[in-house]
């Protein structure tokens, strides 16, 4: 990235003027510690920018797990807690949320039955076969077994060209007509992501209580956090940007209108504090100079 560039230039965020105007610190509402914008371990704003902040809603339900060693402050799981206080919840380990139905929820995380998104639609509309959630053999496609899946796809084309045929003998309007495909319903309504660094994850992932979950995995996206992991590729995110990245990627699959910002808002934080950091190089940067 460019020096100067903004990479959150072209979200749809709210205006940072009252995060700016907090020229001091203040006491955390609950705890009465001292903070400057939110306290980050009872997830609340300060007094002074209550109603100020905006609220995301989410379209299910997000549990961050918390790895014990994860420093409060340092970590970006806050972030998604207060911008999304009805939908997030954040549990540090050991205590692991119960789940009264498994089968609908996914954890987010590499696993050898891993899928992207885009396959789990698929596997919900009966075109991916071969990744069962409840086996870790890695799958290998077959001749027969693509032929198999190539006529479902057609099948499913013919479908819907038979669908906008009728729409179009009986004379519906072309708005009426899309409205007859409809996207595959979402296969899950929570979402679980690990907060810690990677070598800290695998004492969470392999918890017996969370064994048999679907593990879920993204597309790769490059992280603007200012706290790298030493020795890690640019394409380890910070936990808020994993939320947001897999709720872009959902919006894409699973909703499929053109993407509006609505969730946007939970970079809010993140967005504002990776200006300040930003700054705050290119001071000492420009002391350095002769």
């Amino acid at each position: 990235m460019a020096s100067g560039e903004d990479p959150f230039g072209c979200l749809k965020l709210a205006s940072h003027e009252c995060l700016i105007s907090q020229d001091r610190r203040t006491v955390c509402p609950r705890c009465q510690l001292s903070r400057k914008y939110f306290c980050y371990t009872c997830y609340v704003l300060v007094a002074e920018l209550e109603g100020k902040v905006p609220e995301v809603k989410l379209p299910f339900k997000v549990d961050i797990i918390k790895h014990p060693k994860e420093v409060d402050g340092k970590s970006t799981a806050a972030h998604a807690a207060i911008l999304a206080p009805d939908d997030v919840r954040i549990y540090t380990y050991p205590i692991i949320p119960e789940f009264s139905d498994p089968s609908k929820v996914v954890v987010v995380f590499p696993g050898s039955n891993a899928l992207s998104l885009e396959d789990l639609s698929k596997r919900q509309q009966g075109l991916l076969k071969g990744k069962d959630k409840n086996t870790e053999k890695p799958h290998t496609t077959t001749k027969e077994g693509r032929d198999s899946e190539n006529g479902r796809e057609e099948q499913l084309k013919d479908t819907v060209q038979d669908v906008q045929k009728q729409s179009e003998e009986v004379g519906e309007p072309p708005v009426k007509r899309q409205r007859t495909v409809e996207k595959p319903s979402t296969p899950f309504e929570r979402v679980i992501f690990i907060d810690s660094t990677w070598n800290q994850t695998h004492r969470i992932f392999n918890d017996e209580r969370l064994k048999g979950l679907q593990c879920v995995i993204l597309k790769d996206h490059v992280t603007h956090f200012w706290r790298h992991q030493r020795d890690k590729p640019d394409t380890f995110l910070a936990t808020v940007e994993a939320i947001y990245y897999f709720l872009r990627e959902y919006h894409d699959i699973f909703v499929g209108a053109a993407y509006d910002g609505r969730f946007d808002n939970l970079l809010y934080f993140f967005s504002f504090m990776f200006q300040i950091v930003q700054k705050s190089k290119q001071e000492k940067d420009r002391v350095k100079e002769p």
